[in-house]
């Protein structure tokens, strides 16, 4: 049955399902309501702060690079949080091939939700979603996710999830696992949360070739820089950039496609005639301020799944690589 929104903002507590689902991450043991703003595990009585309705299993990260890639997603989630202008256009590139009705029982994880723009369509469809970040992002998804009851959020880390194992019938990480430095590492952490017959459905980079792929070792160069620059600073700088994208290579595209004249698939930035200015400003942001970024060529990107021990793995190129198997 789909879940319409409801006029209720969220708890001050977590949902009592969600209570089912998490662990204590020291022991691995229940946790329960320990007051209004916090949960404590029944076994070793560790501490688990909420934070309106968020429970909070990580700060800030200890390393330099996660703490950086930290930085830049809450930035770019709060500064970019409304899913509207494009929200549905997004929903249908990352699901157009899938069936929405086969999870109306399941229980999903949105794993690194960013600002929500994804688990806004999904969770009418889900019976209950979990939506996970490890940065500032989640309050923003917290915001745009208050009116689904059956959604719950929660601050973690995926390399670190505090969820039992098997808990989810179906896990979907969109434009996330790239920018990790042991990508391998956390299929198997969401692979382990996925219970029998679940189903796992990445998005990555993809590998380009010929001149785009000289292009592409320029923006490289170009990152060394621009992921240390003051996020204020660079998104003033990603707003320019976006702006002679915008009026150089979009407009043109659109002028052509109008005119009907076809256009390859892969041609850089085509995605972008669809979509308003802004998705392609939100874009170069995140593509110069993520500290790591990765990129797969379609073997490569089918093996970060098989190599986890799923099935039945198929592979669907949409500007990028969307991937999807199944837990034996």
């Amino acid at each position: 049955m789909i879940r319409e929104p409801s006029s209720t903002v969220a708890l001050i507590q977590p949902p009592s399902w969600l209570l089912d689902l998490i662990r204590c991450p020291a022991c691995g043991s229940h946790l329960q309501t320990d007051g209004d703003q916090r949960l404590a595990c029944i076994s070793c009585h560790a501490p688990v702060p909420v934070r309106d309705g968020i429970p909070t299993f990580v700060g800030d990260a200890s390393d330099d690079v996660s703490r950086r890639t930290q930085s830049s997603f809450g930035y770019e989630w709060t500064q970019f949080s409304d899913w509207q202008p494009s929200g549905a256009t997004n929903f249908a590139d990352y699901f157009a091939d899938f069936d929405l009705g086969s999870i109306r029982s399941a229980t999903v994880l949105d794993a690194g939700c960013g600002m929500g723009r994804h688990a806004r369509f999904v969770a009418p469809h889900a019976d209950r979603l979990v939506a996970v970040d490890f940065s500032a992002a989640i309050d923003s998804a917290a915001r745009n996710l208050s009116a689904f009851p059956n959604v719950a959020c929660v601050r973690a880390d995926l390399r670190a999830l505090p969820f039992a194992d098997a808990s989810f019938d179906f896990i979907y990480s969109l434009g996330v696992l790239h920018h990790l430095a042991d990508t391998e590492a956390a299929v198997r952490v969401l692979v382990a949360k996925l219970r029998p017959a679940g189903r796992l459905r990445l998005y990555v980079y993809w590998t380009r070739t010929g001149w785009t792929r000289a292009l592409l070792s320029i923006v490289s160069a170009v990152r060394r820089l621009t992921t240390r620059l003051p996020h204020g600073i660079l998104r003033a700088a990603c707003w320019v950039l976006s702006a002679a994208l915008f009026a150089g290579v979009v407009l043109p595209y659109r002028l052509l496609l109008r005119a009907g004249i076809s256009l390859p698939p892969r041609a850089p930035f085509i995605v972008y005639t669809k979509y308003p200015f802004r998705v392609l400003y939100n874009d170069q942001f995140d593509r110069f301020s993520a500290p790591i970024e990765k990129r797969y060529t379609a073997g490569q990107a089918r093996r970060l799944l098989e190599s986890a021990g799923l099935e039945d793995v198929r592979l669907v190129e949409r500007f990028g690589w969307i991937v999807e198997g199944r837990k034996p």
